[in-house]
């Protein structure tokens, strides 16, 4: 597993956060049948049971944008992802389906409320850092233009931030030949099931992404 910690300017900001990791190899490739049914009935689910003000009332977005606001980033701009994606849901823009590695995340998405982080773990040099980002930095979101990271909470290597519960960036996205990745759930919830949730995400990864060779880290 590469080594991550949480710098003390976030914990002290946000003491609620939770990371939840893991590290495996898998196989990417267009997602099954079986896991494009599984999104397709989950996104039913949302579209007849929730609207776009229960969203913001769910837990673990909630306690997102709770922390965004403390970190001094609006919430209503930089939407965590989960509340993007069920947003996108509700007004009827409908999925889009990218590959089974990335489609099993936005899964976990939608059904966990948190934000969710996918990268190829071979595009991060050396030891990963969860910290404010600062003044002037910023990265190029996967199909977005370039985000304005300052003050969100960002993931950072010895090359600079890399990824975001907001959006993550083109450096370390997972691409057909990725083999090895590295999976986060971010939670700013003091009652996050965890375990739960990364035991749930190992489940899905095995059935649709032949994934094997599993590490786990949990920080707190």
């Amino acid at each position: 597993m590469k080594p991550i910690e949480i710098s003390p300017g976030l914990r002290e900001t946000v003491p609620a956060l939770i990371i939840g990791a893991l590290q495996a190899n898998v196989k990417v490739e267009e997602s099954p049948r079986e896991l494009v049914d599984l999104l397709n009935r989950e996104a039913e689910n949302i579209r007849e049971q929730e609207s776009i003000e229960d969203i913001a009332a769910l837990p673990a977005v909630k306690d997102t944008r709770e922390a965004y606001k403390a970190l001094g980033k609006k919430p209503a701009r930089y939407r965590v992802s989960s509340e993007a994606l069920q947003r996108r849901i509700i007004q009827g823009k409908g999925l889009y389906f990218i590959n089974n590695a990335v489609d099993i995340t936005n899964l976990i998405s939608i059904r966990s409320g948190f934000g969710i982080c996918l990268y190829d773990a071979d595009k991060i040099q050396g030891e990963i850092v969860f910290r404010i980002a600062g003044e002037g930095e910023t990265y190029r979101g996967i199909g977005k233009y370039d985000l304005n990271l300052k003050n969100l909470p960002v993931f950072s290597d010895e090359i600079g931030p890399f990824g975001s519960p907001t959006s993550d960036s083109e450096r370390t996205m997972i691409r057909n030949e990725t083999k090895n990745i590295l999976f986060k759930i971010v939670s700013f919830s003091p009652n996050s099931n965890m375990e739960k949730w990364l035991d749930h995400s190992r489940e899905l990864f095995e059935i649709f992404a032949t994934g094997v060779g599993f590490e786990k880290q949990v920080l707190y």
